[in-house]
């Protein structure tokens, strides 16, 4: 008996002790704060391998959990990280997760620019994200608008929608564009070079409401995480209709012409689909006033997203065919010295509101550089005019044992045409007859208006131009890019990321500039001036005498490119994080260029039998394939960084990279043998950052040196490139107040030095020391349904030329937003943009043209002024 006690006893103590052992489940539903489910979620027991991610309903389950206290961390990209303590006791529990909205978070996962997707707190990199509604404060009305809003990115943002320049952190501008720096649109670039002439990258970007975020990483792993843009990388991401959701919008300008139809919408379909689809329709005249409807077109863009218990697949679509207007260096009087000058109007021309497009000016003819000297026409109103179609493809799987694959991959055929007046030179009729005449080899022929009754052109300001058109047809920039990359996890503190980045970039572009004689007139009404007897229309030749019949030209090359990569991800301990990463680059390129007129003569261009004035010297392109390129280069990039968690609100960081960055066609000069004379040019950098978590917001503070060494490069009709050293400080801030006040803010202060030539020790070309932007907003009403934001951009003067000759003043401009909300969903929108009319000079070319009176003239270009546009917008 006392055998079968003693026994049972132990029997009981035996079932006891397994079901105190036996582990129970976390489960529960993730939404939004309007209590859409969101899927997708990463739930995380901290300081454990145990979690899930939530289904196409929001659910959630982890199992196997044992009894103790645990901190549930839950993370979403666009979201703050929401965590909360939890005890397990002998039963399964419930816990449901509310997460809110959050662009700013320290703890918001970033996936652009680095190994694995991880929090900002904890990313050795420095990065900043705009949400959707910043971007709705902020108004831009192009990428380099948008950009500005970046802290350490100067944007050249005054030539209209697209084509601007992209300096970053010191990194120099010398070829124009953007060649250190990557644009991306959903994790792949839209174009593989930054600085292909008239073929930007912006230039086939539009901002509307199908953008969810935007991503950008300056430096650090940039040089790695993609190719040809070790300065930085700004990732435009996509809604894909995770929440329920859309909007319309409707808009018209108060004091200039222009309409505009936006819309979006996106919803979970069930069964783990979701869509999201939108896009805009617009026409106008644009900012400043030209004579014609000078904006015009559209985009969409949709996409399909299937989740899976492990993953997702997702696949999308755009289509783009838009006009917009290109505003290029202009007439403006130059008053004072160069050390403190002022650009000021000329008598009937408004610098902040007028342009060298007319009425009169609407179309342009020269040669056709692709079928061998065949006649060329272009309708000047086309603008900077992209067209994209592009069909592309995501995924990404948990396999299971700790291995993870995802990849993407995108076909765009892209093409269009880039057509803008450029006032090549500027001064009296007396001056700018003589120096055209002479050019074209005119007699003498008087100079008459080239419209009405002919009479002699007598402008009442007594001031000419010339105009060289810049007249490019874009045949070719199509692009394939496709990125594949595995993970595995080795333990719990480790792990590799190997990759292959590949890329086929065509590039068949055709230059056929042309020349013309105008009045200096704004309103979009400027009249042409002929040599009467020998010009046509204003046109006085089908090429550009002034500057030799430099730009008949053609590209026709085609890139292609291989990428692996390796990236490890360690936890040192658990503060200290290190990644690194290296990158093999493989290019090849080949192709044929006719960089320059390989013909000058006689050329029946209307073909009536009789050469006459303007068709005696007509550059042409001939038929044959012009300059070989054959050619292949390689270079390796690489990069690592540690950051340190302090505690769960601050962090510090340290990276040294060093990337490359490979050329486009036209920016470079090939030998006989096919041979580029540069290949590449390089960058190396270094940084240290300081991540902090407030009360009330964010700060974040980051330090950075970098030497740029850049061979000879063209530009046009001429040659730039010189190494480059910079060191300077970057500070961001994300702040609010009460629920009723928020702020947002950066400065970046450089100090950019040319590190060699002629100009060594001067700042490089329009590189400032400081440039800044400052943006309070102010919520009102019973549910916070008004709201005004101001958002202030400036930037600290600097030179027009390496050369250090000419200033660019300082300036600051401001944006106003004022929102009423009338009803549910419905508001009522004003937006003024450049508030008090500031002129703000980017870009500068020559320095005098001729005299003025007791002042000068030169060609450069401002910002716009201000602009104002009432939209009425409905969310749903």
């Amino acid at each position: 008996m006392n055998s079968i006690k003693k026994n049972g006893f132990l029997l009981i103590m035996m079932l006891l002790s397994i079901s105190t052992a036996v582990a129970q489940s976390i489960s529960g539903n993730v939404q939004d704060q309007a209590g859409v489910p969101l899927p997708g979620v990463n739930v995380i027991l901290d300081g454990t391998t145990k979690g899930a991610v939530t289904d196409f309903d929001g659910n959630y389950s982890i199992d196997n959990v044992e009894n103790g206290t645990y901190t549930l961390n839950a993370t979403f990209i666009g979201y703050a990280k929401s965590s909360q303590s939890i005890t397990v006791q002998d039963e399964d529990i419930t816990v449901n997760i509310t997460m809110a909205e959050d662009a700013q978070s320290l703890d918001q996962v970033i996936v652009t620019g680095v190994v694995n997707p991880k929090s900002r707190l904890e990313s050795s990199i420095s990065v900043s994200t705009i949400g959707a509604k910043q971007i709705e404060t902020a108004a831009p009305r192009s990428a380099g608008e948008l950009f500005r809003n970046v802290p350490g990115i100067r944007a050249e943002s005054s030539g209209g929608e697209g084509n601007a320049n992209f300096n970053v952190r010191g990194v120099p501008v010398s070829s124009g564009g953007s060649r250190y720096f990557q644009i991306q649109e959903d994790g792949l670039p839209l174009n593989l070079f930054g600085d292909t002439s008239f073929g930007n990258a912006d230039n086939f970007l539009r901002i509307d409401s199908n953008i969810g975020r935007v991503e950008a990483i300056r430096g650090g792993s940039a040089s790695t995480q993609t190719s040809n843009g070790p300065a930085g990388i700004i990732n435009m991401i996509s809604k894909t209709g995770a929440t329920e959701g859309g909007s319309l919008a409707t808009t018209f300008g108060l004091d200039y012409q222009t309409s505009r139809l936006d819309f979006e919408y996106g919803q979970p379909l069930g069964n783990g689909l979701s869509y999201h689809m939108g896009g805009f329709m617009r026409t106008g005249e644009g900012p400043r006033e030209i004579g014609y409807q000078g904006n015009k077109g559209g985009q969409f863009k949709a996409n399909l997203t299937k989740r899976f218990d492990k993953g997702y697949v997702r696949v999308y679509a755009k289509f783009l065919n838009d006009k917009a207007a290109m505003y290029l260096p202009m007439p403006m009087l130059l008053e004072g010295d160069n050390d403190n000058p002022t650009y000021s109007n000329l008598p009937g021309f408004d610098i902040t509101s007028d342009s060298q497009h007319s009425a009169y000016l609407q179309q342009s003819a020269g040669t056709n550089p692709f079928d061998g000297g065949g006649r060329h026409v272009n309708d000047v109103r086309n603008g900077n005019n992209p067209i994209s179609k592009s069909l592309g493809a995501e995924f990404s799987f948990d396999l299971g044992n700790d291995w993870k694959i995802a990849g993407k991959a995108r076909y765009s055929n892209n093409s269009g045409q880039w057509v803008a007046p450029f006032t090549a030179a500027v001064g009296t009729v007396a001056e700018i007859d003589a120096t055209a005449r002479a050019a074209a080899g005119a007699g003498a022929e008087p100079l008459v208006y080239a419209d009405g009754d002919r009479e002699a052109f007598a402008p009442s300001n007594g001031l000419a131009q010339i105009i060289h058109m810049f007249d490019v047809s874009v045949e070719d920039l199509s692009n394939f890019f496709s990125d594949m990359k595995i993970t595995k996890k080795l333990g719990d503190n480790v792990g590799v990321t190997a990759g292959l980045f590949t890329a086929t970039q065509n590039t068949k572009i055709g230059w056929q500039w042309s020349s013309f004689l105008s009045e200096v007139k704004g309103g979009g009404q400027a009249r042409l001036a002929d040599f009467d007897g020998f010009s046509r229309n204003g046109q006085y030749s089908y090429g550009t005498p002034v500057w030799g019949n430099c730009c008949q030209r053609k590209y026709n090359t085609v890139h292609n490119v291989n990428s692996p990569y390796v990236g490890i991800d360690a936890d040192l301990s658990e503060k200290l994080n290190f990644d690194g990463s290296i990158r093999f680059e493989n290019v090849n390129v080949n192709g044929n260029i006719a960089g320059g007129p390989t013909s000058q003569g006689a050329y029946d261009y209307d073909g009536d039998g009789t050469i006459q004035g303007i068709e005696q010297v007509v550059p042409v392109i001939a038929g044959n394939a012009g300059q070989i390129v054959n050619d292949d280069y390689n270079f390796v990039s690489y990069s690592a960084g540690l950051n340190y968690k302090i505690n769960d609100g601050a962090a510090v960081f340290a990276r040294y990279s060093k990337g490359a960055s490979g050329r486009a066609a036209d920016r470079n000069t090939y030998g006989t043998d096919g041979l580029a004379d540069v290949q590449f040019d390089e960058l190396s950098q270094i940084e240290a950052g300081y991540k902090k978590r407030l009360n009330n917001g964010t700060v974040n503070l980051t330090g950075f040196m970098s030497n740029t060494d850049e061979g000879i490069s063209n530009e046009l009709n001429r040659t730039v490139g010189n190494p480059f050293k910079a060191l300077g400080l970057e500070a961001e801030t994300a702040l609010a107040f009460g629920e009723n006040f928020s702020f947002n803010g950066s400065f970046t202060w450089t100090k950019a030095e040319i590190d060699g030539g002629d100009n060594k020790g001067n700042t490089p070309r329009r590189q400032a020391d400081l440039v800044y932007n400052l943006s309070p907003s102010f919520n009102f009403g019973d549910t916070k349904q008004h709201s005004v934001a101001l958002s202030v951009l400036g930037t600290s003067k600097s030179y027009a030329q390496d050369d250090n000759a000419l200033v660019m003043p300082a300036y600051a401009y401001f944006n106003l937003i004022g929102r009423a909300g009338l009803t549910k969903g419905l508001s009522l929108v004003l937006s003024v943009n450049n508030l008090f009319d500031t002129v703000g000079i980017t870009e500068v070319e020559g320095n005098g043209d001729g005299a003025f009176g007791s002042n000068r003239l030169v060609r450069a270009r401002s910002i716009s002024g201000r602009s104002s546009t009432l939209s009425l917008q409905y969310k749903f």
